[in-house]
């Protein structure tokens, strides 16, 4: 008897998940990831930046104070040669009366620029207590040269000192020290625009100068302090409390003996608080579009399930015969439970689908690549001009960049303007180029240079405001674009000196509302310049007439230096130039000439008589009245506080002496009160001294000393006087 074959076994069913939830769950925890991640990354890329930023400004105030002590380093060893030097001068020359000059314009000097100088026995052993100078001066004397020391020992502000050997007879007998202060005060203005703590360290980590008392103190291990003394820079963090701070240490060498550890400080504060800030506004703002998204995606999961449970429903409508609907997959959801009805699908329902799929697909396709086609037409069309945009940008750049190189590199006038018509012709070859300026108070424009052309046939044209284009384009101050100047009527051809064919750009130099001048650009061709370029030339001219203003702005400021401020007379150093050229071009051509030096007899007793107001209207009388009766080419100048000295080129002594008593004689005529508004009387005398050369001397500072003592006999002969050197012929130059 056969076994009863088993019975079929009904297929467990899956567990059910709801489509809804399979869906939404997993973007859920993707969300949540993103979101943590994003924070963490922002958190850490802020964190990452603001040391950087940290790193930055303690590197840049490293830099800063390294070369400001490099700076001091080379003035303090400038300044010691130079002492030596002269100490050299003044044992040579010691009954000389200029060394006591020179030496007091130097101490002067050193005291203007805020350096002290002292003079120390070559041993200073049990004379002072200060090791560090004892050492110092050891130093100096084992290696006879100069050796630099930063130190707080000298009455608690911290110093950079250089001692430096003073020899007599190849011995040193002296040791020259010099200081400058560069304490808290010199740190904090270098760092408080940083927003950094500097402090100036001994290598043992012995503060002795800190441009902010609370900052912190960090202790250096010896590996960290080789690390530093190797010259490496070493950058710590350290976490203080709720303030964290980024730490740079670093080495300053002070010439081959000595070396200061400077520690430099950065607080991190501000960049944990922005961190906070940063790190909750993110939380908020991806908190809150979390939230949107999830209900967004929430109800769209909705809408999408819900057709699946209608589409259930229909399959029992496909078994019928109704073959509107088609299932495509067969899953553990919703969808499995009507997969049996959808696999009923019809073969012909199926291949009408499949056809008329590939006709939506192939008319898709078709019109896609017209888009495509289209879309890469325009973007052609956009790269074109962008880069068509920026050639010119370049051109612009480069074309102010070379006129900036242009303008730093000569501040002279002259050379300023060869200059600028040379960029301009590198960048617009033009036919030639006019420059022209204007003197402030004429309606006159002057031309001063011309390129591509002869500078001889334009040297004598001018234009004022009322002439031609130029002049229309400084009188209007707009640029004036004439694109064929054989139809314009204001075209003057420079008043007939040259021909102009083509286009022409009249552009105008004002810097401030104030006409420079102007700038003429010629080409042959009709209608040559683009409006880029024009653009282009109105930017250069704006450039160039800075440029212009600047130069004049020095050239004046230079006439007034060289001026006397009270009497309007030459000053004593321009007289001392002008002086030394003139010695040079009498021995080039083997030439004479003389001094007169004089001042007015009692003048501390004209003074307490007139006061300071009408003292000061005598001296610039007398001035006035030297000038008046001096030649042309005679220098008139005020030498100290009541004397004058007047240079007479080509004059021997017979007739400098002619011309001082002239002088003499003029002034004693003079009625000065009236001049000066003084109710009483005032009596003027000057006596005069008078030396020649090269016969008195050949050496212009003994010429002025002796022109000085000839003065001094004519007031010991009884003033109002004239005394003419004539004492032994001096030495060999």
């Amino acid at each position: 008897m056969k076994a009863a074959d088993p019975l079929p076994t009904t297929p467990k069913p899956q567990r059910f998940r709801s489509l809804r939830n399979k869906v939404f769950l997993p973007f859920l925890l993707l969300i949540i990831a993103l979101f943590a991640a994003a924070i963490w990354g922002a958190l850490q890329l802020a964190d990452v930046s603001f040391k950087n930023s940290a790193d930055e400004r303690l590197a840049a105030t490293q830099e800063v104070l390294y070369r400001e002590f490099k700076k001091q380093e080379v003035i303090l060893q400038t300044y010691a040669v130079i002492m030596q030097q002269f100490q050299s001068l003044s044992e040579r020359f010691q009954n000389e009366s200029e060394i006591g000059i020179l030496q007091d314009n130097l101490f002067n000097t050193l005291e203007e620029a805020n350096i002290s100088i002292a003079f120390y026995p070559a041993d200073i052993s049990g004379l002072i207590q200060q090791k560090s100078l004892v050492s110092l001066f050891d130093q100096v004397r084992r290696s006879k040269q100069p050796r630099f020391r930063y130190s707080n020992e000298f009455g608690g502000v911290p110093v950079l000192m250089v001692a430096a050997p003073l020899y007599n007879q190849g011995e040193i007998t002296r040791i020259i020290l010099l200081q400058t202060a560069m304490g808290d005060a010199f740190l904090r203005n270098v760092t408080s625009s940083l927003k950094v703590s500097a402090a100036l360290m001994t290598i043992d980590g012995l503060v002795m100068a800190r441009s902010d008392v609370n900052s912190t103190e960090l202790k250096l291990t010896p590996a960290q302090i080789n690390l530093v003394g190797s010259g490496q820079h070493l950058y710590l963090d350290h976490e203080g409390g709720k303030n964290s701070e980024r730490h740079l240490f670093s080495i300053i060498p002070l010439g081959r003996s000595d070396m200061v550890l400077l520690s430099l400080e950065a607080s991190l504060a501000d960049s944990t608080d922005i961190q906070s800030t940063t790190g909750l506004r993110m939380l908020l703002a991806m908190g809150t579009f979390s939230i949107i998204g999830i209900i967004y995606y929430f109800r769209r999961i909705s809408n999408i399930v819900r057709p699946a449970l209608e589409l259930r429903n229909a399959t029992e409508a496909i078994s019928r015969g109704n073959l509107n609907y088609r299932i495509r997959e067969i899953s553990d959801d919703e969808l499995g439970q009507i997969a049996v009805a959808f696999n009923q699908m019809a073969t012909d329902l199926e291949n009408t689908y499949q056809e008329r799929a590939n006709r939506d697909i192939a008319t898709a396709l078709a019109n896609e690549e017209i888009k495509t086609k289209q879309i890469m037409e325009r973007k052609e069309r956009e790269r074109d001009k962008i880069s068509e945009e920026l050639n010119i940008i370049q051109r612009e750049t480069t074309a102010l960049y070379q006129l900036n190189q242009a303008m730093t590199a000569s501040i002279e006038l002259s050379s300023l303007f060869n200059r600028i018509l040379q960029v301009l012709n590198e960048i617009w070859s033009c036919d030639h180029i006019v420059l022209l300026v204007h003197n402030p108070g004429e309606s006159v424009l002057e031309v001063v240079r011309t390129a591509g052309l002869d500078a001889s046939s334009l040297s004598k044209v001018r234009f004022t405001f009322n002439q031609g284009v130029t002049g229309e384009a400084a009188q209007s101050q707009r640029m004036i674009y004439v694109k064929n100047v054989d139809e314009d009527e204001r075209n003057l051809s420079y008043h007939g000196q040259i021909v102009t064919r083509g286009s022409m750009i009249s552009v105008p130099l004002v810097f401030k509302e104030r006409l420079v001048g102007v700038i003429n650009l010629h080409n042959r061709q009709v209608a040559a310049f683009s409006v880029s370029e024009q653009k282009l030339i109105q930017a250069v001219a704006n450039q160039t007439a800075v440029a212009i203003y600047n130069a004049q702005l020095i050239e004046k400021s230079r006439d007034l230096s060289n001026t006397d401020e009270l009497t309007g007379l030459s000053n004593r150093r321009h007289f001392q130039e002008i002086l030394k050229r003139e010695v040079a071009q009498a021995r080039r051509f083997s030439s004479i000439f003389s001094i007169i030096m004089c001042d007015i007899d009692s003048f501390k007793q004209h003074k307490s008589t007139l006061g300071n107001i009408h003292a000061d209207a005598l001296l610039r009388q007398i001035g006035k009245s030297l000038l008046k009766s001096t030649r042309g080419i005679d220098l008139v100048s005020r030498f100290g506080n009541d004397q004058f000295i007047i240079l007479l080129p080509k004059t021997n002594k017979k007739g400098a002496v002619a011309a001082a008593e002239k002088l003499r004689k003029n002034i004693l005529e003079e009625d000065v009160s009236q001049h000066i508004n003084f109710e009483g009387s005032v009596k003027v005398t000057l006596s005069f001294g008078v030396t020649e050369f090269p016969g008195d001397s050949k050496n212009i500072y003994e010429l002025l000393n002796l022109a000085d003592r000839a003065l001094y006999a004519a007031k010991q002969d009884g003033s109002n006087c004239t005394v003419a050197w004539e004492g032994p012929a001096p030495g060999p130059e």
